[in-house]
């Protein structure tokens, strides 16, 4: 783990309230791991909100510029959305415990609601390092408004299969019938699920995955205060038997094993 101060390289608006900002670490960089994310503080000229907020580390690019996807839902985003190239901003990573990679022969499914996009790119760049294709992407928006880098992730050798609620792109309906359809062709060879997304898809992919005797590893988005396990703010039940009650999400996760979580009461 790192703080380093930062320089913005861009900072900029891709979709509805959607953007896409990008800085050098290059030491960051090396270190960080698909599904771990970094705590940033806005910097020296931005006084409120006090506390660093976590965003997950999107992808990695040539050189050791780090990529950051975001969605302005506050008065925390929205402040960072004003940041310009040059800005200066504080980070701390990475942080959290990522992904489980595939061994080279295994084949994968990787599952997306909305902003559960923001983690599965870099994880889409490391399994493209051991397969040269990462399989099977399955990405589900509420609206064709939401859609954002789906021609970036296909220039990663992925099938991608896009679901809108409204059916004004790709097919209509949950990206939880996207996988459905993909288990029934792929279920022969026992694929690895990965997912990133509303709790309400977290706990359908999970149970899709018990059900059918799949390893699943699922990334959980939580408010977090410290990112470092100190304020404890972050708890999530653990299911029974995994001899404890609790898990914190910024230090045991944000990924976390799919039957680690008591998925009955998780809000």
């Amino acid at each position: 783990m790192l703080q380093k101060t930062v320089s913005i390289e861009f900072n900029q608006q891709i979709g509805k309230d959607i953007w896409l900002m990008g800085f050098r670490s290059p030491d960051l960089a090396s270190l960080a791991n698909p599904g771990q994310f970094l705590m940033i503080n806005l910097g020296k000229k931005i006084k409120d909100p006090l506390l660093r907020r976590p965003f997950s580390i999107h992808g990695i690019q040539d050189n050791g510029r780090l990529i950051i996807l975001y969605k302005v839902v506050g008065k925390g985003t929205s402040l960072m959305s004003s940041l310009k190239e040059n800005d200066n901003i504080s980070v701390i990573g990475p942080l959290g415990k990522g992904f489980p990679l595939p061994l080279p022969h295994e084949k994968v499914i990787l599952v997306g609601g909305g902003m559960g996009i923001a983690p599965l790119f870099f994880l889409i760049q490391a399994l493209k390092n051991i397969h040269n294709s990462a399989g099977t992407v399955l990405l589900g928006f509420s609206t064709s408004q939401e859609v954002v880098l789906i021609d970036h992730i296909k220039e990663q050798n992925v099938d991608v299969f896009l679901a809108t609620e409204d059916g004004s792109l790709g097919t209509k309906g949950l990206v939880i019938d996207l996988l459905d359809k993909s288990l029934d062709r792929e279920i022969s060879g026992n694929p690895i699920i990965y997912a990133c997304g509303p709790v309400a898809m977290l706990k359908k992919v999970a149970q899709k995955a018990y059900n059918s005797n799949l390893r699943c590893y699922v990334s959980l988005e939580c408010c977090m205060a410290c990112g470092l396990g100190v304020c404890l703010g972050c708890a999530v039940k653990a299911a029974d038997g995994q001899g404890k009650s609790y898990y914190y999400v910024c230090q045991d996760g944000p990924v976390f094993y799919h039957n680690m979580i008591d998925w009955k009461v998780i809000q």
